[in-house]
């Protein structure tokens, strides 16, 4: 039961105290807008960080494959080249290289005794050289 308040004027009125307020519907727009704006930076970060590993993973493929070709032919592929096309490289070195996200590329030396590969994505990319190299970033990388 609702006690009468003390002022003789003041009737509590049902139809009339339903709802917010204002301030209310902004504080709590105002704190979904903010939790909204972590999640979308933290959602990004999250998907380069996998673009990241997805490149490197491939990078170890090619050296791994590119060992492979250096038993069976003595040498590097390609030699003394640049192929950045995908199709080539999957051909060339027996892989199953699929990425929309990565423009790939490897260089063989002139004399089929070095290799360099890389993959290249908005504004960084990542190399490795050589049998023994790990993957390494230039430019912004998570």
């Amino acid at each position: 039961m609702i006690e009468k308040p003390l002022d003789p004027c003041y009737t509590f009125d049902m139809r009339k105290n339903r709802g917010f307020t204002l301030i209310e519907l902004m504080v709590v727009i105002t704190i979904i807008g903010i939790l909204a704006g972590v999640s979308v930076v933290s959602y990004s970060n999250a998907k380069e960080k996998s673009l990241d590993k997805e490149a490197t993973a491939a990078l170890v493929l090619i050296r791994n494959a590119e060992r492979q070709y250096f038993a069976r032919f003595e040498r590097f592929w390609p030699s003394g080249t640049t192929i950045t096309t995908l199709t080539q490289i999957n051909g060339n070195l027996s892989l199953d290289l699929s990425s929309a996200n990565w423009v790939f590329g490897v260089t063989g030396g002139a004399s089929g005794i070095t290799y360099n590969a890389s993959c290249t994505r908005a504004g960084r990319t990542w190399r490795i050289s050589g049998l023994t190299g790990n993957p390494t970033c230039s430019g912004t990388c998570f």
